[in-house]
């Protein structure tokens, strides 16, 4: 019997979402739902620019909509932050639905927002229903395979995990969000203000430090523009020479002088060598390099939908990637 699916967020994520989900011949879309006037009370099918209506419809009104419609899992793609979630996520979990989320900060909340993950870990046991964030960077490139790797070490010393990639074909709010087009001094007052730059680094390096028992003492954080040489042209903006195309960020977490774990994260647009790379520094020594690297909207895609079936079988309660039975694609 097919899985009763509901998508909560249709933005560029939350459309694809459903395009994927509508292949899947062990999910059935039951509904949407989106606070945009614009899109409330039409075919979910029009929203998401298919050829045809679907015969389901998107609804703002949440609570009475999961309650008609009865969703075994809701997909949940509207924000990076657990503040502006946590309401959101309790009225699916009354619902009674299993909730598979994008937002980065609740891929491993637990340092983050102790209180937060009480609350909801409790909300949900009550409820018999399981809690995830996933996506490929919180969820999959830069925090599951090194781990995943690190199965055939009889020891690790050190791990190094990098990702390059070329915004210049992902969505216009991610381009935004890695601040291309900006002047420098934008780009410094952005980053003052907090809450800009890629949003996850720390709870891949939060759950891989928690696996590996290893214990950092320090942590050591860049956020760097990358600027133009000359003028880049996206789909949706064009960046002149001298602008912002880009971040590179940093994060190194160490133990006395030793650096124990670094993330190295770089993306721009009119990057042009692509690559997502992990370096574990053990017995055996590892070096893994994807050539042209992981999409990151494919695959942040790919990581909400391949999880449906396997949340499923979860226990109860606030849950993390690794709590899950091993990842697997749900065709």
């Amino acid at each position: 019997m097919a899985i009763r699916v509901a998508q909560f967020g249709l933005g560029p994520i939350g459309q694809a979402c459903v395009k994927a989900l509508l292949q899947k011949s062990g999910a059935e879309l039951v509904g949407a739902i989106d606070i945009d006037p614009a899109k409330a009370g039409r075919d979910v099918g029009e929203v998401c620019g298919l050829k045809q209506n679907l015969g389901v419809f998107v609804r703002s009104d949440a609570a009475a909509a999961l309650a008609e419609w009865r969703p075994q899992v809701v997909v949940h793609t509207t924000s990076s932050f657990l503040s502006r979630v946590e309401e959101q996520l309790a009225l699916i979990i009354r619902a009674g639905a299993h909730i598979v989320s994008s937002t980065e900060e609740l891929f491993y909340p637990f340092e983050r927002d102790p209180a937060f993950c009480a609350r909801l870990d409790q909300l949900a046991r009550q409820h018999h229903v399981a809690v995830v964030a996933t996506g490929v960077n919180p969820g999959f490139a830069m925090d599951i395979l090194p781990l995943t790797l690190t199965s055939v070490c009889t020891s690790v010393k050190a791990i190094k995990i990098t990702r390059v990639a070329d915004a210049s074909k992902r969505r216009l709010p991610f381009q935004q969000k890695i601040g291309a087009g900006l002047t420098r001094a934008q780009f410094k007052a952005k980053v003052a203000a907090g809450g800009f730059g890629h949003i996850g680094l720390h709870e891949s390096a939060a759950t891989i430090l928690q696996r590996l028992g290893w214990h950092a003492d320090k942590f050591a954080e860049s956020l760097k523009p990358v600027l133009a040489t000359k003028r880049v042209k996206t789909p949706y903006l064009t960046v002149e020479k001298g602008q912002v195309t880009g971040i590179h960020q940093t994060l190194k977490c160490k133990q006395g002088a030793k650096d124990l774990l670094v993330f190295d994260w770089q993306m721009s647009v009119g990057q042009k060598e692509t690559f997502d790379r992990v370096e574990i520094s053990g017995d055996p020594p590892l070096y893994m390099n994807i050539v042209g690297g992981i999409f990151g909207d494919t695959g942040t895609i790919g990581a909400l939908v391949n999880t449906i079936p396997r949340i499923m079988q979860t226990a109860p309660g606030l849950r993390t990637v690794m709590d899950l039975p091993v990842p697997y694609a749900f065709l």
